[in-house]
C-alpha cells in the first residue's frame, strides 16, 4: 500500500491524506492472459502480408524484409520466453507498439497498391492494437484503487471511475479485499494484490469514515 503523508512537525502528528491499493482487476487479468495470444496474431498479420508483399510486388524487397524481421522477433519472445510478455508489462507494451506502428504502415502501403479494401482493414486493425496499447499501458501505469479526500478512483479499461464522498453509502476495507457500496445500492468489490496489515486497515477504515460521516 503506498500513502501521501502531511507531517506537523509542531504537534509531531503525521496525517495520511490518500491511499493507493494495488487489486486484482478481473478484466485487466483477462487482458494479461490474452496478450501471448494477441502477439501471435499481431505476428502473424505482419509476417503473411510480408511474404505476400514479397510475391506480389519485388520493389518493395526491404519493407518486406523489415516485416518479416519484426513478426520473426515476435514469435522468438513467445515461444522461448513464454510468461517474458505477461510478467514484463513493460515489454508487452513495446511490442504491442511496434505492432500497432507496423500495421499502419502495412495500411498505407496497401493504400499506395490500391488495395483499398486491405488497406482499411489493417487500419482497423491498427485502431484496435491502438486500444490494447493504450490499455496495457494504463494497466502498467497504475491497476489500484485511489481513495482520497475527494472520494474513489477506481481502475477501468477507457477511463477511471470517479466517485465522490456524497455517492459513497459504506466503503469496506478488510485483509484481503475491498467492498464500495454506492447510494445506488451498486456494489463494487476487489481482491488486494497483498493482504493488509493491522495498522494499515485500521487507519484506512478510519479515514473512510472520517469522510463518510463529514460528506453531505
Amino acid at each position: 500500500m503506498e500513502c501521501n503523508r502531511i507531517c506537523i512537525s509542531a504537534k509531531n502528528i503525521t496525517m495520511i491524506t490518500q491511499y493507493f491499493l494495488p487489486v486484482i482487476h478481473p478484466a485487466f487479468e483477462v487482458l494479461k492472459k490474452s496478450s501471448r495470444v494477441l502477439h501471435f496474431i499481431g505476428a502473424s498479420i505482419i509476417l503473411i502480408n510480408g511474404l505476400h508483399l514479397l510475391e506480389e510486388h519485388a520493389s518493395a524487397k526491404l519493407l518486406c524484409y523489415f516485416q518479416l524481421i519484426i513478426a520473426t522477433e515476435i514469435y522468438l519472445v513467445l515461444f522461448f520466453a513464454k510468461t517474458l510478455l505477461i510478467d514484463s508489462q513493460g515489454l508487452n507494451v513495446f511490442f504491442r507498439i511496434i505492432e500497432t506502428i507496423t500495421l499502419v504502415g502495412i495500411a498505407f502501403t496497401l493504400f499506395s497498391y490500391d488495395h483499398l479494401i486491405s488497406g482499411r482493414i489493417h487500419l482497423l486493425l491498427s485502431v484496435g492494437f491502438f486500444f490494447l496499447f493504450y490499455r496495457e499501458w494504463r494497466i502498467m501505469r497504475s491497476e489500484s484503487i485511489h481513495i482520497k479526500q475527494t472520494g474513489v478512483s477506481i481502475p477501468n479499461f477507457i477511463k477511471d471511475e470517479e466517485i465522490g464522498w456524497p455517492e459513497i453509502k459504506s466503503i469496506i476495507p478488510r485483509y484481503q479485499s475491498i467492498i464500495i457500496e454506492t447510494i445506488r445500492n451498486k456494489k463494487i468489490q476487489f481482491q488486494l494484490r497483498r493482504n493488509l496489515k493491522i495498522e494499515e486497515l485500521q487507519q484506512i477504515d478510519e479515514f473512510c469514515r472520517q469522510h463518510l460521516i463529514s460528506s453531505p
